[in-house]
């Protein structure tokens, strides 16, 4: 069997999600797959992929209009492949019910939005990039953190994504392409 092609779209508004994506690449890679990695605006169409992964960071509860229009102009040859798709935020990395019913409903909205039918969906949790902030969202964020109980030393970054379960997502994702290949 060849090596499955899969294109690797995503939007990441301060690194977090571009570093998910890189991580996702190189698990694909060493598993066999042939991947092109792009920013969602400079994304090709997904004919001649085996599978596509899209992927976003969410600001202020939204996706990015950059994936958001992708998936939109894409939505009908998107939905004959194998999709995963993964979404970063903050909420995600609060793992308790209320968190994960907010997360898994912005990605329901997206999904109704873009009419986008994943076959896997990853719910990651992003970073506190504090020194890359400018002072406002640096406090303004701070705030917020603090009234979560979460970190709020603001001259260091916090990192809360689970490595483990992007890599396990991206061999899903795999297997699943493999599997419909073979179909």
């Amino acid at each position: 069997m060849s090596e499955p092609s899969i294109l690797l779209a995503y939007h990441s508004g301060e690194g977090q999600t571009a570093k998910i994506a890189e991580r996702i690449e190189a698990t694909l890679v060493a598993a066999g797959a042939s991947v092109t990695r792009v920013v969602a605006e400079q994304a090709p169409a997904p004919a001649g992929f085996d599978g596509v992964i899209a992927g976003d960071s969410i600001h202020a509860g939204r996706h990015s209009k950059e994936l958001s229009g992708y998936v939109e102009a894409h939505a009908g040859a998107l939905n004959r492949l194998p999709v995963g798709l993964f979404q970063v935020s903050l909420t995600s990395a609060n793992p308790d019910e209320e968190h994960s019913a907010i997360a898994t409903g912005m990605v329901k909205d997206f999904l109704e939005a873009t009419e986008l039918d994943p076959d896997i969906v990853g719910l990651f949790a992003g970073a506190l990039a504090y020194t890359r902030y400018g002072f406002f969202k640096r406090n303004l964020l701070k705030r917020i953190t603090a009234k979560e109980g979460g970190d709020t030393d603001t001259s260091v970054d916090h990192e809360y994504t689970d490595w483990d379960a992007v890599e396990h997502f991206a061999t899903d994702v795999l297997a699943l392409v493999r599997t419909s290949a073979e179909g």
